[in-house]
């Protein structure tokens, strides 16, 4: 009786320490909080805006000398959406991306690395450049922009062309069927590129968990080039907006 009373004790014991353990070893499974990756951009300095680790990647074919510049080119097409004092304080980039009178244009504006997570939004506002095309009427040709992230890794790998290397889970594409923006109400449609600052949102979402990576804005237009589709596109106040925060 006692040898099976000592036993119990035991057991008892035993379990309790189990149990015990069990609950001392939860932090090794549940992974630590993300810390708050919200930020904004203004770009009111594109050269301020690259410190801060954004990237340029002109990846167009043929390749043309349009880069993501201070407000679209110079002069500034128009003024910022928002701005701390510059006229200039947004980034775009134009048809000049591609050498061709008909070529492809991808030409990317990278962020920072940062941890992604579902839910996160990245919100910013964009326009299209829109030019007189007669005495009555201005376009834009057919702007298109998306937005892409990279689950990879946070490296910078875009491909030429058509190829989008390792930015290949596209959250909002703004445009796809190339519809041109007119100013003529008869010729005007809503699903073009807007030509006046509008707001757009893009929400994270597909991943297994916190990932380290990018987002990247890629002004993509097929067949676009002097004598093609496109004009230019600006972004301005870009905010990427953690969920867990």
């Amino acid at each position: 009786m006692r040898k099976g009373s000592l036993l119990l004790l035991l057991a008892s014991f035993g379990l309790t320490f189990l149990l015990q353990s069990c609950r001392n070893d939860e932090y090794l499974t549940v992974p630590p909080p993300v810390p708050n990756q919200s930020f904004s951009e203004e770009f009111d300095t594109v050269s301020s805006a690259l410190a801060r680790g954004w990237q340029l990647a002109n990846t167009s074919v043929p390749l043309g000398s349009g880069i993501w510049q201070q407000g679209g080119g110079i002069p500034p097409w128009f003024a910022p959406y928002s701005s701390a004092g510059t006229y200039a304080g947004f980034i775009g980039a134009d048809y000049t991306s591609t050498s061709a009178d008909q070529g492809v244009i991808s030409n990317w504006l990278i962020s920072p690395a940062l941890t992604l997570q579902n839910g996160d939004k990245i919100v910013f506002y964009t326009k299209g450049w829109v030019i007189p095309a007669s005495a009555t009427d201005s376009t834009d040709y057919a702007n298109r922009l998306q937005v892409s992230i990279n689950t990879t890794s946070t490296d910078i790998v875009v491909g030429k062309g058509l190829d989008v290397g390792n930015f290949n889970t596209v959250l909002l594409d703004i445009n796809p069927n190339y519809i041109e923006y007119h100013t003529d109400p008869a010729l005007y449609s809503a699903q073009a590129y807007p030509g006046n600052w509008t707001r757009f949102e893009a929400t994270v979402f597909g991943l297994n968990g916190p990932t380290k990576g990018r987002f990247a804005f890629r002004y993509f237009v097929e067949n676009g080039g002097y004598n093609g589709l496109a004009t230019g596109v600006a972004i301005d106040k870009v905010s990427y907006q953690s969920a867990s925060h």
